[in-house]
């Protein structure tokens, strides 16, 4: 059988670099890849050389597989517009910032992210409770003469809006603060970021380790998360570690 060459394996690396819940253990092919990529300075050059040139950042682990992220330029970003597109519209300004909210979850301390070996367990409610601080501290310092931006204050408000959880409710509805939290941590989980792990406290969430390289790009080039991060500071307990 003719061994592939350079070229047609570059384009396996890419192509496989879009199937981000498989990993080497589970493909002997992503596994092959990957093993190239370390043993062969020649092909690792060159899947470099691709992914910068479509403004793709890419991390290679034996463990994880191939994990790209998108620099803010790139045509293959994912924007928080492109996955609330089919979200109603009162609940698309929400979206951002659930996303942000789990990042601050899973992450609240900035250095946890430079952490390779931590995987982080977060409940749907631990989300709801730091968007709930967030909020509550917008509106304690939303003052005419505050320096807050008024659509960052609409967009809080939009989640002040919502109703809180209904007791005993079977099924989650997104029209229900836990239920948009669901929502978005199922998206996330379709992504290959988070994987879902039993139903307690409105739903329990693992992040896989390509989440960590997500959020550092978040890091990166916004603010956003450095905004969250402050608002609903002094929660340290907020995420648990798996240790298991």
């Amino acid at each position: 059988m003719r061994a592939p060459s350079e070229y047609e394996d570059v384009g396996r690396f890419l192509a496989w670099a879009a199937r981000p819940k498989e990993t080497p253990a589970r493909n002997e092919e992503l596994h092959r890849l990957v093993r190239r990529y370390y043993e062969d300075s020649d092909f690792a050059a060159a899947v470099d050389g691709v992914f910068a040139g479509a403004g793709l950042d890419v991390s290679v682990d034996e463990r994880d597989g191939i994990i790209a992220t998108a620099r803010t330029h790139s045509p293959l970003r994912l924007t928080v517009a492109d996955v609330s597109k089919r979200a109603p519209q009162a609940h698309r300004a929400l979206l951002g910032a659930v996303i942000l909210a789990v990042a601050r979850t899973v992450y609240p301390d900035p250095a946890m992210i430079d952490d390779p070996d931590r995987i982080a367990v977060f409940t749907t409610q631990s989300v709801v409770d730091t968007l709930d601080r967030v909020a509550q501290s917008l509106a304690e310092n939303s003052a005419d003469d505050s320096d807050i931006d008024d659509d960052l204050i609409e967009a809080w408000r939009r989640w002040s809006d919502l109703s809180p959880a209904r007791p005993n409710a079977r099924r989650r509805s997104t029209g229900d603060r836990p239920g948009i939290v669901v929502r978005v941590c199922k998206i996330l989980v379709e992504a290959g970021f988070l994987t879902a792990k039993g139903d307690a406290d409105g739903g329990v969430w693992a992040a896989r380790p390509r989440f960590r390289y997500a959020v550092g790009a978040l890091c990166d080039d916004s603010e956003l998360f450095r905004l969250v991060n402050g608002l609903a500071g002094g929660s340290g307990n907020a995420s648990e570690e798996d240790t298991a």
